[in-house]
């Protein structure tokens, strides 16, 4: 059910375990499930209770909500009722003041520190800080380089990113408008160091994405790269650029923000979120009181609707919060035996 329900291999994997703790729960307090869709709504919200009383942070308990949530839903069960925050009066996660955009200066003493240490991590770096990618994509990015570069040098401002992306979902980051020349630079150099080493930046001691992905935690951990300035700092100064000059050409804030979170690969459902965490230090620039809420909800793709300018349907505002809050009901199974009947329910174990 994890699988099907598709993500990362870690969401997956996460998806299970904190199911498997959910089963466990279950039968400590007398109900032994024998299969998924056994689960009741007041079990789920017993299990949350016991993971508040154990002091869990609200950001680790957001995420075993979202697990149960999502698994009982491929169950063909609705149990988002039972995990909201808003209906069990959670604390949210705050995620708030944790990095911050780095300036010109400290950002070429980090390019002089790294060059000192390590070559390979200089290019990561760049192209980190330049595109605006997660580690994991710049890490992996070695094969689009030319791509990147070829479409550069046609003109073209918007680059797929379709390696590493975060739970496979594919996306178009934008060169900065005044960084061109240096974008291009660090494209270059990158593709020339890597294009003897199979397209590879960063090679692990065991050869393998795993390993690699060590080797450059641990560069980062020495440079150093921490806390509001570790690796993520790079993305924030790359958000901050891209929502300066587009607020210089005058381009509306909500828009700013909406074409931001497609750059960064989260969608424009998420121009709250954007606001909040990665132009948290260039708040100022925004109006005070702008409506970008949770209902900001992108419509469904279909054969007349106008696509916007960065890719997705157009979006609306919608006034009634609750309404876009709902889900949609749970899918049943969708998968039949020989004989047309049912799958047989998944055991807990």
């Amino acid at each position: 059910m994890s699988r099907e329900a598709g993500g990362s291999k870690d969401s997956q994997k996460h998806r299970r375990l904190h199911w498997s703790e959910f089963s466990r729960f279950a039968v400590r307090i007398g109900h032994t499930l024998e299969a998924v869709d056994e689960a009741e709504d007041w079990m789920l919200e017993f299990f949350v209770w016991f993971l508040v009383a154990g002091a869990m942070k609200p950001g680790t308990l957001a995420n075993y909500r979202a697990s149960l949530s999502v698994i009982q839903g491929t169950a063909g069960q609705d149990m988002s009722r039972s995990t909201r925050s808003r209906d069990l009066q959670l604390e949210r996660r705050d995620r708030h003041g944790r990095h911050r955009a780095r300036t010109p200066q400290e950002f070429s003493e980090l390019l002089a520190a790294a060059q000192a240490f390590d070559n390979d991590v200089v290019h990561v770096i760049r192209l980190m800080r330049w595109l605006g990618l997660r580690m994991r994509e710049a890490l992996m990015c070695g094969k689009s380089l030319q791509t990147w570069r070829d479409l550069i040098l046609q003109g073209e401002r918007r680059l797929p990113v379709e390696r590493g992306a975060k739970n496979g979902r594919p996306r178009r980051t934008e060169v900065l408008a005044d960084h061109v020349d240096e974008t291009l630079d660090a494209i270059t150099a990158a593709l020339e160091f890597c294009r003897n080493r199979d397209f590879e930046l960063v090679t692990g001691c065991n050869d393998d994405l795993k390993s690699a992905k060590s080797r450059l935690k641990s560069r980062f951990e020495q440079l150093p790269m921490r806390r509001e300035l570790a690796s993520h700092s790079l993305r924030f100064t790359y958000a901050v650029d891209f929502a300066n000059a587009a607020l210089d050409r005058g381009v509306p804030p909500v828009e700013v923000l909406t074409q931001l979170s497609d750059r960064l690969g989260h969608g424009p459902s998420r121009v709250k979120m954007i606001l909040e965490v990665y132009c948290w230090q260039i708040r100022h620039r925004f109006p005070e009181k702008i409506q970008l809420p949770s209902d900001f909800v992108p419509r469904k793709p279909t054969k007349n609707s106008p696509v916007s300018s960065v890719g997705h349907p157009e979006v609306r505002f919608d006034g009634d919060r609750s309404a876009t809050r709902r889900r949609r009901p749970a899918p049943g199974r969708r998968f039949q035996n020989k004989q047309g009947g049912k799958r047989p329910s998944h055991r807990a174990n």
